[in-house]
């Protein structure tokens, strides 16, 4: 197989609905707000990335403006198990708790991560670090419960327990969570397997994160959920719902979705790179067009000047593009080469 371009970089391709972000310059509630929204336009807005964080900013051309609420809230009840597996879990299983009274509450706004500690849950900071239980589910597992006694933050001890077990251990019943018990010879605090996560009012998925360094604080304690602090540069806090404040809602355009590129600065090869686009894109770039062209230029300009993998590649009978859905192409366009 040949390539097209050689190595130090790569261009993917990603496919973007254009959203239209609208300022309300009214003071409604949290739960107000994103009822306007979704009457109105589509939702309380999500923000996914640096770039719509500008997006963001250049919608309020209002300097007085200080605060106001995006989709982002955090949902005291969407307590889950890391373990998936919805075979594991009989009717009513998944919804089992043994919290310490009166049950979790969000301390500085970080308590989501939950451990075990004198037979009863409490939640906590996920950074924080703890001895932790693993499940193990294998057939040739000599033990169903392990206490692992090192100290690794939530995240570490999920990675560990699915490295060596099967999983951070999931309490399904009283009966389990006696046999847990039973694992403690002194009064030790260790991981388990229930978290939760902030949730959008829209149900995207974003992970993107754009926190004031002191947010979240839960300083009111009820404040649950997000504004966007335009004296921040944009950066989020946490505050109370109940508070009336102006708001950002967006909607989805109708035009035909859009091609975005976008420039990955790691060195791959060709092979490597289009598994990494397909995995978190969607392919290595397809350039149709010198309008195209001109854009994939733009989108590296200023900032790498050195070769960069797109998507065509040699198949010994053909030149052909990696990206294989047909309904992208219009006519004639698969087979179309640049040539400079």
């Amino acid at each position: 197989m040949i390539q097209l371009i050689l190595f130090s970089g790569f261009i993917t391709l990603t496919f973007c609905i254009p959203h239209q972000y609208i300022f309300v310059n009214e003071s409604k509630t949290w739960t107000e707000a994103q009822r306007y929204c979704r009457d109105k336009y589509t939702d309380l807005v999500t923000t996914e990335n640096e770039q719509q964080t500008i997006q963001l900013i250049d919608t309020v051309n209002d300097n007085s403006i200080n605060l106001a609420w995006i989709g982002l809230y955090d949902d005291l009840n969407s307590w889950k198990w890391t373990l998936e597996d919805s075979n594991f879990f009989k009717v009513g299983e998944k919804e089992f708790r043994n919290w310490y009274n009166p049950g979790p509450g969000n301390y500085g706004g970080q308590s989501l991560c939950m451990y075990f500690g004198g037979g009863t849950w409490q939640a906590t900071s996920c950074s924080s670090v703890m001895f932790f239980i693993c499940f193990d589910g294998r057939e040739n597992a000599s033990d169903s419960y392990v206490l692992v006694f090192e100290y690794k933050n939530w995240t570490e001890a999920q990675s560990y327990c699915r490295q060596h077990h099967t999983d951070l251990v999931s309490i399904r019943n009283e009966n389990e969570n006696q046999k847990i018990q039973s694992l403690f010879t002194y009064a030790y605090s260790a991981w388990i397997g229930l978290y939760r996560t902030r949730s959008w009012s829209d149900q995207s998925n974003s992970s993107f994160s754009n926190w004031r360094p002191d947010q979240p604080d839960n300083a009111g304690n009820n404040e649950n959920c997000t504004a966007v602090s335009f004296r921040d540069t944009g950066e989020w806090t946490d505050e109370n719902c109940n508070y009336a404040l102006p708001f950002i809602c967006y909607s989805v355009t109708s035009v035909v979705s859009s091609r975005q590129f976008n420039f990955v600065s790691e060195s791959k090869t060709w092979a490597e790179a289009q598994r990494y686009c397909r995995e978190n894109y969607t392919d290595l770039a397809t350039i149709d067009n010198m309008d195209e062209m001109n854009r994939l230029i733009n989108t590296v300009n200023g900032i790498y000047n050195d070769s960069a993998w797109i998507g065509l590649y040699d198949d010994v009978n053909s030149w052909r593009w990696s990206l294989e859905d047909n309904d992208f192409y219009q006519e004639g366009e698969r087979f179309q080469k640049l040539v400079s």
